[in-house]
């Protein structure tokens, strides 16, 4: 039964088969002719793959081609605004000749305040914790009465970074112009926070009974001198101290011992921050939220502000250069408003005043010396003392005090070849300016104050979770 039930099935699937379509045969001598075959691109396939590849690179060409449209007016925005800056300090700088023999304006680390009609004077010295209040006195004027020098004290004391901004003429002004000049400018609302108060009190919002005893403190140690100006003007100085800490004593920083391994960025122990600044602690939050975004050690921004401003929130130098991490728009500012923004921006005055903006980019500004542009530095601590000198100089001065040029990639086989210690003996000695020299040595030396207890002596800055 089964033979004959074959024997039934044959004709039914001969039948069948002959309706089907040829299917051609595989070469026998090839057993993959056949899978190229049906995997073979067609030529309108590969015509298309063509035509998207050059799609694809005509859409990067067109990218570059507007980043570096981009990048030149950015470049040219930034030579405006510096140009608006010179103009204004200039134009201001003339009208205090008129008032003073020898015209001040506020620097990194001296914060210079004048009244409306520009006879009266206040300067406070960050660096050697001391104000000075200096007053035009009429031919006939009765001079600063105690009452008159309590009533400024207590003004000075007490203003806030916002009311010390709105009352900067050059600044008001460098906004006002850019504001209308420019169309690539970032800034921002200046915060009311304390300027003073920090360094004279141990409370962050003293009472005004409070605020009224420190004055009467001051008024008690003030120091009087009396001179005539070129117009036959009296002028009244007043010197008094800016709270009772002393100015510190620069430890020399030649031996610097090799690190431990190094921790995450974390809170500072209570413990530790009650010995630290005063005018470190109100900076607390801020510089552990940004140095641990940045992946930066704590430690290492606080030393830059000390050393770059001695906590003075109004800094400000020629360059142009502004607040606590003393920024610089065309640089600093430039490149870390890249890495937070995605394109590049212009700085304004009110951005860089703002304390916990300014903070955040002079710790991404770090990022971007450690981790991108002094990458090719192998040993995590030599590279920390290339950051620290970059901050200051540029990476090309680095450079160059290895091999004499500034070209980065050739010195890094000269400053691999050493060890933490002779790159930072090497970095002290040969720097092209003195000024940079001194800066390495000095944030160094201070970072250590700025640690927890438990963590060494100068931390690396190897890459942290």
């Amino acid at each position: 039964m089964r033979i004959s039930g074959i024997h039934q099935l044959v004709p039914s699937v001969l039948a069948v088969a002959l309706l089907l379509p040829a299917i051609p045969m595989a070469n026998a001598d090839d057993p993959f002719a056949e899978l190229e075959s049906a995997t073979a691109p067609s030529a309108k396939a590969a015509a298309e793959q063509e035509a998207a590849a050059d799609e694809f690179q005509a859409y990067m060409n067109s990218h570059q081609t507007e980043f570096d449209e981009y990048k030149t007016k950015l470049l040219a925005e930034y030579a405006a605004y510096s140009k608006i800056a010179t103009e204004e300090t200039e134009r201001y700088s003339a009208a205090l000749q008129k008032v003073w023999d020898e015209p001040q304006l506020s620097g990194p680390k001296v914060w210079v305040d004048y009244s409306g009609d520009l006879k009266e004077r206040n300067s406070v010295d960050f660096e050697k914790k001391a104000i000075t209040i200096s007053t035009v006195v009429e031919a006939d004027g009765k001079g600063v009465s105690d009452e008159r020098l309590g009533e400024r004290l207590k003004a000075l004391l007490t203003k806030n970074q916002a009311q010390a901004f709105s009352d900067d003429k050059i600044a008001q002004a460098i906004e006002k112009r850019s504001k209308a000049e420019l169309t690539m400018l970032q800034t921002a609302e200046v915060e009311p926070e304390p300027i003073l108060l920090p360094f004279v009190s141990e409370e962050a919002e003293p009472s005004k009974e409070k605020v009224d005893a420190i004055v009467s403190d001051l008024v008690a140690k003030q120091s009087r001198t009396e001179s005539t100006n070129k117009l036959g003007q009296r002028v009244v100085t007043i010197e008094v101290p800016l709270g009772p800490e002393a100015s510190e004593t620069e430890p020399e920083a030649k031996v610097v011992p090799e690190p431990k391994a190094a921790p995450a960025p974390r809170q500072m122990a209570d413990a530790r921050m009650n010995h630290l600044p005063k005018a470190a602690r109100v900076l607390e939050g801020d510089v552990n939220t940004f140095a641990k975004s940045a992946k930066m050690d704590a430690a290492l921004v606080y030393a830059i502000i000390e050393t770059e401003s001695a906590f003075n929130p109004m800094a400000k130098s020629p360059i142009p250069a502004y607040g606590l991490m003393q920024i610089v728009p065309g640089s600093a500012g430039i490149d870390a408003t890249e890495q937070l923004f995605g394109k590049g921006r212009v700085l304004a005055p009110s951005y860089l005043y703002t304390q916990d903006k300014n903070i955040e980019i002079g710790a991404t500004y770090l990022n971007i010396l450690y981790y991108r542009y002094l990458k090719g530095v192998n040993d995590p601590l030599s590279r920390l003392y290339c950051s620290i000198a970059a901050y200051n100089t540029g990476a090309g001065n680095v450079a160059k005090a290895f091999i004499g040029t500034t070209r980065l990639g050739a010195a890094l086989p000269k400053i691999n070849a050493l060890s933490p210690q002779q790159v930072y003996d090497h970095l002290v000695q040969n720097l092209p300016y003195e000024e940079t020299r001194h800066y390495l040595q000095r944030v160094v030396s201070r970072m250590d104050k700025y640690r927890t207890s438990d963590a060494p002596l100068i931390g690396s800055l190897a890459d942290v979770d």
